[in-house]
């Protein structure tokens, strides 16, 4: 089984579209590119509400609550990804054979993540906040199943290497973000184009297999989400500043932000889980 799976999994899934360029230039590069790197540009932080006519007086809720409640939708996301991610690990034979077998269901999942955030990102002015959450919990329930192939190629011991290096690195990126008094406002334009740069890079990479391209790619986007991560954090506020006048607005704007930091996590996560898989190898 192990013949079969290494030889379907490696000609078919990892190579072609998951750990060949999920990573660092496929469905990743969309998440961080097309999403975080691109609809938060599209007026919403910017006060797209700001001159709308939702106003409902002033909130109850001050910003500090909003932070909690973006860091709270976060961890559920996360935790929902991890549970699901680590049980197939766990399972890794079972796991392994179903995705030899049907290799064109991590396509399908993928394409329906890449719809479900286009929906959030292009709908949510007009979507209930209930809504939001719902579409929000299950993109973390679907990544957990197609982030659950690198946690078994990689294996448990890095994967948890890089869990704890991603949670240190990301919490103390959160803290300066929040707390800095620096404007990152002009950092987000750098690392748009940063990400877009390592999405041609990587591209490029698949079809030249030089020495160095898995390290470039890996110490690259480690540094740029690292930067997304004291960004979007910044962006808290901003949020709160620009939506304070309806609670919606806000419980709306708490999942976007909530969203922008768990893809911060995440792909954090899986450029130091391939820095240290090479490392290791």
């Amino acid at each position: 089984m192990n013949n079969n799976y290494n030889n379907g999994y490696n000609n078919g899934y990892p190579n072609n579209g998951y750990n060949g360029s999920y990573p660092n230039s496929g469905f990743s590069g969309y998440e961080n590119n097309g999403y975080n790197g691109g609809y938060t540009n599209l007026g919403y932080q910017n006060g797209g509400y700001g001159t709308q006519p939702y106003s409902s007086g002033a909130t109850s809720m001050t910003v500090g609550d909003f932070a909690r409640k973006v860091y709270a939708w976060m961890f559920l996301g996360l935790g929902i990804t991890f549970a699901i991610g680590i049980f197939l690990l766990i399972n890794a034979e079972m796991t392994a054979a179903f995705i030899v077998e049907h290799l064109e269901v991590y396509y399908i999942l993928a394409l329906v993540e890449v719809a479900l955030v286009f929906i959030l990102g292009f709908f949510v002015k007009s979507m209930p906040s209930s809504v939001c959450l719902v579409i929000f919990i299950a993109y973390s329930a679907l990544n957990g199943l197609t982030i659950a192939p690198s946690l078994i190629i990689f294996g448990a011991e890095s994967a948890f290497m890089a869990f704890a290096a991603t949670a240190c690195i990301f919490g103390g990126m959160s803290i300066y973000g929040m707390l800095t008094k620096k404007d990152l406002s002009s950092l987000g334009t750098i690392l748009f184009f940063g990400l877009l740069g390592l999405i041609v890079f990587s591209c490029i990479a698949m079809f030249f297999n030089m020495p160095l391209n898995d390290l470039i790619i890996s110490l690259v986007g480690i540094a740029l989400f690292v930067g997304f991560t004291a960004y979007d954090t910044q962006k808290i506020k901003k949020y709160y500043n620009n939506l304070q006048f309806s609670d919606e607005l806000l419980q709306r704007s708490a999942i976007i932000a909530a969203l922008d930091l768990y893809l911060d996590f995440i792909n954090l996560f899986l450029y130091i889980l391939r820095l240290f898989a090479r490392s290791r190898n």
